[in-house]
């Protein structure tokens, strides 16, 4: 919607219409949002064990953003925006960004269909996700590291850490592993305890 309001003609009889708020929800809600939704869904996903984490509500929460982000966007801003852009055109841009242009029927209608997208976007989307993020408050996965070590090359995650990322039982290590030779990891997510094999020298 860019490229549809940023030449200079256009921009000239349509800023400040509802194509600017088309160009501005589009934008804000479909690149910065779903990109700062999608970020913590994927940070989400680590800290919250398997047992509490629900691919069901990320597959909704991302199916109804998008579904009623789409709504708005196509059914009420784009529509409202292209009709009052021809208003300015041809009645004048004071005489389309009046209360009586604004407030006419066939205007109302297109604002009233917005609110099946809004219902989408705020119950099957933005609820869901407030539910993950709220259940990795409550149930992440704590720290069991308070110091870390040096930066190495090799990284080992310890069994209950690879167990509660991936929800998956770790099988013993084989005698002669060439992990058992690799540096121990520095990472918090590495549930080591006092006495493992890996346990760093004091």
């Amino acid at each position: 919607f860019g490229f549809l309001v940023n030449l200079p003609i256009v921009s000239y009889y349509q800023i400040g219409t509802a194509l600017t708020a088309n160009h501005a929800h589009g934008a804000m809600m479909g690149v910065y949002g779903m990109m700062a939704v999608g970020m913590a869904l994927f940070a989400l996903r680590y800290i919250i064990p398997p047992k509490y984490w629900s691919d069901k509500l990320a597959r909704l929460s991302f199916w109804s953003l998008n579904i009623g982000l789409a709504w708005m966007v196509f059914a009420t801003l784009l529509p409202l925006g292209v009709l009052q852009l021809w208003h300015s055109v041809n009645e004048g841009y004071y005489e389309a960004r009046t209360l009586g242009y604004i407030g006419q029927p066939g205007n109302a209608i297109l604002e009233w269909m917005r609110m099946p997208g809004d219902v989408v976007f705020l119950v099957g989307g933005v609820l869901p996700f407030v539910w993950l993020a709220w259940t990795g408050v409550r149930h992440g996965l704590k720290a069991t590291v308070t110091t870390m070590e040096p930066e190495t090359l090799y990284v080992i995650e310890h069994a209950q850490a690879r167990e509660d990322r991936t929800g998956l039982v770790d099988v013993a290590p084989t005698a002669g592993d060439p992990s058992d030779e690799l540096p121990p990891s520095r990472y918090a997510s590495d549930r080591r305890q006092p006495g493992d094999p890996m346990e760093p020298e004091a």
